[in-house]
């Protein structure tokens, strides 16, 4: 098969599909096969190391390698530009990503020439790595190369679309693609995370009463506040017209209830108070919910019961 028919092969497949998806499946596939303590996927992103997805990473170490240029087992693929096999007669022995390991596999992602990224498995127990293992991880690579460098340009193409053009914060369809992320991340690390909701009571008659131009100026400012006490690795976004989800990950619910309040406090002294309330609800997973539709379900519930005392609420679901 030519390559041309390879990358059409391959945007059929991931055509409509969020880039997180369809990497979690190879790496699920991978993990299910070779049985590593770790794996994923690290790409380098304008002089930055972002892991796009990850089996066995805690989010502490993930944070940490989000605040690094590169790392040595990257720097050693740009130099060989092939699958690299690291154990301990390899002179890179024994650095590390995160875990100790018998075997490092490290398959290079490719942008044209130059490579862009890995694909790493850590394999903690004695076991052979094939050449037909390595010729297999090889063509994983390419694969995700590919894919890659198909979504890099559907994102250049969609940018905008990912973020809210009145307020600026993530919108909708963005929030579930994170929100994917998380859940997948949650399950595999045993952290919790947390969602909190942030619903303008009111926001229909008050643009009946002050105009849309107004009401325009209430929905900025509140979504400048969320973002105010927001920690540096929350995702803020606009849920819908009137409500504002602020995802946290590793944060309990105490942490949630916490930040709900002080965002509260501070509306209530803005000019906005006297003429809307703020109701805000809690989610925490998994403790609320074992899925995404029920978790949000109940973040709405927590929400609508706020609703009824017609003032200012914080409701967390109480499991």
């Amino acid at each position: 098969m030519g390559l041309g028919l390879v990358k059409e092969a391959l945007k059929d497949i991931v055509d409509g599909v969020y880039a997180e998806e369809v990497l979690s499946g190879i790496v699920q596939t991978l993990k299910e096969r070779f049985k590593p303590r770790s794996c994923g996927v690290v790409l380098q992103e304008e002089e930055e190391l972002r892991v796009k997805i990850s089996r066995g990473l805690s989010y502490t170490f993930i944070k940490e390698l989000h605040s690094q240029t590169t790392h040595p087992l990257l720097e050693e693929l740009k130099k060989e530009k092939k699958t690299v096999v690291i154990d301990e007669k390899h002179h890179l022995y024994p650095v590390k990503l995160e875990h100790s390991y018998k075997k490092l596999v490290l398959v290079p992602l490719f942008k044209g020439e130059n490579v862009k990224g890995m694909l790493f498995l850590n394999i903690s127990e004695e076991r052979d790595v094939t050449d037909e293992d390595l010729n297999l991880l090889e063509t994983v690579g390419y694969l995700i190369s590919v894919a890659l460098r198909y979504y890099e340009l559907e994102d250049k193409l969609s940018e905008l679309n990912n973020h809210d053009t009145l307020t600026g914060v993530y919108n909708y369809k963005r929030f579930h693609e994170l929100l994917f992320q998380e859940v997948v991340r949650s399950q595999d690390t045993d952290h919790s995370f947390s969602i909190v909701l942030f619903a303008i009571t009111g926001l229909k008659r008050f643009n009946e009463l002050y105009g849309h131009i107004k009401g325009d100026e209430l929905l900025k400012s509140t979504a400048r506040l969320i973002e105010k006490h927001a920690r540096r690795f929350d995702y803020a976004a606009r849920y819908t017209a009137a409500k504002f989800a602020l995802l946290m990950p590793e944060a309990g619910k105490e942490i949630a209830r916490r930040l709900a309040e002080e965002v509260l406090e501070e509306f209530k002294q803005s000019q906005w108070a006297k003429d809307v309330y703020l109701d805000i609800g809690v989610v925490t997973f998994p403790e609320d919910a074992k899925d995404e539709k029920t978790l949000l379900n109940r973040l709405e519930e927590c929400v609508h019961e706020g609703k009824r005392d017609n003032n200012h609420s914080i409701v967390v679901w109480k499991s």
